[in-house]
């Protein structure tokens, strides 16, 4: 793989002009004999002369060159920089080369945040840990802030190829080409500070995390992409490997692993992020495999499993967990082309475009399945939208699937106030392998029995082939449902759990047409979020609060004279019942001094 020479051009975290009174020394390879390094022209001629010259706070400055040394802060809060760490060029050619003799640098692990290494170009360290960097051993890291580097080319007979247990901030930095020759993190091992905006490309591990593994520190906007494995039967998790922080607002994109594509045993939440063309070459999780946290607001594309779960595999197996809000869409693997054998809420998703031979969208899958669009998925054998799903299934609207045998489902589950409409198959279009006495308050094509609610007519789209009039385009299609939809106010309120939101986020239960009930299908016609509509004064001087709500919720009111800092009481002395779609209270006078109040459901 070409290098890439092109940082990202953001500022640097922390300043690195020299403090007051802090002294500033100069190095300068071209310098045939070293000097005492107080300017140019009586510059050291290597980098180790100056931090031993050096003192905490002081600031060295590193002419463009190739260092040929492999150097070491010795504990020394110092400001390490080549010339302009904002410059590309400058960067690329200003090279600390380890020559293949040990880490290229290495830090005593009691620094701290004030101790900076920035623009230089690390590359060739060869190493047990750490070949570009080492911030020392277990329960000694480094907190030095680490930004603007070229980090590549460097190996760890171990773990980090590229960095090793460093725990301070991590920015800017484009880490590639490393590798970790036996075991754990190809790019990073065991960093546990911020890690942010770092483009980790091409590196390459063993066993886990050919980008990044056991790295639990909060992880935002970094670029983590073409990672592989070094022995494609090993490897589990190619872009990231039991990091358990925040991973929040990443690209994740074309890694490999024979499990794990994208993410593999990560515990932290998984937010915001683009998961995409992943790979599990020859196990499960093209895109996740084994994380157990929150999964919210992801666009998860494109990822591949030769086994099960495109997307996601045996994500929440330890417990439940959240699965939501994301984009899950043209994912492909042997079983369970978007979701396979995950536990837990899985909520307000859209699967679209997925493919298996069983389980085009969802196989296997267990707990709450609510108010997804699961929709243009393709099985070649048993259930395009889902194969032998357990738990909860309701409120999903699950539209033009295709399979063998149960286009819109297979299995033999209780399905309440779901919108089953033009899937397609030879045997069962819209349902097999289950019992008719198994469906309560849905609407379903050709589904020729009115027991327990159970409706056949024409749910009515608002758009079911969206502004280019392609219904095979599934993303822009509306499947919100029009004022004249059979499915208003049809559901059954009664299997509809706490909280209940549809698939926009609204509460699920409003009044539609006739009466505040629930509908079928994943949208829920006429209704709002949670939110306070209206607030105002009444003449004796009380105050008039009024929210949306649904029925069977109270809810608390709370006030605070400020934000800053917010010290919430409790104006409501019990909770409030709900009064249907809309609720109001009176609070006395006491609370009609000017302040700010929220209004809080209770469960």
């Amino acid at each position: 793989m070409g290098k890439i020479r092109s940082l990202l051009a953001i500022a640097t975290i922390l300043s690195v002009s020299p403090s007051a009174g802090a002294a500033v020394w100069y190095v300068d390879a071209s310098v045939v004999t070293s000097g005492d390094g107080s300017s140019w022209a009586e510059a050291f001629n290597t980098i180790q002369g100056g931090i031993h010259a050096s003192s905490h706070g002081d600031t060295i400055i590193v002419a463009e060159g190739t260092y040929l040394e492999n150097i070491h802060f010795n504990g020394k809060n110092i400001v390490l920089r080549s010339t302009d760490p904002l410059d590309a060029s400058v960067v690329s050619n200003t090279i600390i080369d380890g020559n293949q003799a040990g880490s290229v640098v290495t830090f005593s692990g009691d620094e701290d945040e004030t101790c900076v290494l920035s623009g230089f170009t690390i590359r060739n360290g060869k190493a047990r840990w750490g070949g570009g960097i080492l911030g020392r051993g277990a329960g000694q890291e480094t907190l030095a802030t680490i930004e603007n580097n070229i980090i590549e080319f460097n190996t760890a007979d171990e773990c980090g190829g590229g960095v090793a247990r460093c725990n301070g901030t991590i920015a800017n930095n484009i880490i590639q080409e490393n590798c970790a020759q036996q075991y754990y993190g190809g790019g990073l091992f065991g960093c546990r500070g911020t890690m942010q905006h770092n483009t980790i490309v091409g590196n390459s591990a063993r066993y886990g995390g050919a980008g990044l593994a056991e790295c639990s520190g909060t992880m935002f906007g970094n670029t983590i992409s073409y990672n592989f494995p070094t022995v494609h039967e090993a490897l589990q998790g190619g872009g990231l490997f039991r990091c358990h922080g925040s991973i929040k607002g990443n690209v994740v994109e074309y890694n490999s692993a024979a499990e794990g594509g994208g993410l593999f045993y990560c515990g932290g939440t998984i937010e915001e992020n683009v998961v995409r063309g992943n790979w599990a070459i020859h196990g499960s999780g093209g895109g996740l495999r084994h994380c157990d946290a929150k999964i919210g607001n992801n666009v998860i594309t494109d990822n591949f499993a030769a086994e099960s779960g495109g997307a996601l595999s045996s994500c929440g197996s330890k417990g439940t967990i959240t699965i939501e809000e994301n984009l899950i869409a043209g994912n492909s693997a042997y079983s369970g082309g978007a979701l396979s054998d995950c536990v837990g809420i899985i909520s307000r998703n859209r699967i679209f475009r997925n493919e298996a031979y069983n389980g085009g969208g969802l196989d296997g899958c267990e707990g709450e399945i609510i108010s997804n669009l699961i929709c243009g998925n393709r099985a070649i054998r048993f259930g395009g939208g889902l194969y032998v799903c357990n738990g909860t299934i309701q409120n999903n609207t699950i539209c033009g699937n295709s399979a063998h045998e149960g286009g819109g489902m297979y299995g033999d589950r209780l399905i309440r106030n779901c919108i089953f409409w033009g899937n397609r198959a030879a045997n069962g279009p819209q349902l097999a392998g289950s019992t008719k006495d198994r469906f309560r308050h849905s609407c379903i094509q050709e589904w020729h029995s009115a027991r327990e609610g159970n409706i056949s007519a024409d749910p009515l789209f608002v758009d079911p082939d969206g502004p280019d009039d392609d219904p095979e385009t599934f993303e822009d299609n509306d499947y919100r449902l029009s004022p004249q939809s059979p499915c208003i106010d049809a559901g059954d309120i009664s299997s509809v759990g706490r909280p209940g939101l549809d698939a926009e986020g609204n509460l699920r239960i409003a009044f539609g047409r006739d009466s505040l009930t629930v509908d079928m299908g994943a949208y829920e016609y006429s209704s709002r979020p949670f939110a306070v509509t209206r607030i105002s004064s009444v003449d004796d001087g009380r105050i008039v609060i009024e929210w949306n709500s649904q029925p069977g919720d109270t809810y608390t009111i709370w006030r605070t004279d400020s934000l800053s800092p917010a010290q919430w009481i409790q104006a409501t002395p019990s909770p409030v019942p709900s009064e249907g779609a809309t609720t109001s209270y009176t609070l006395g006078a006491a609370h009609s001094s000017v302040g700010f109040y929220r209004v809080w459901m209770s469960r």
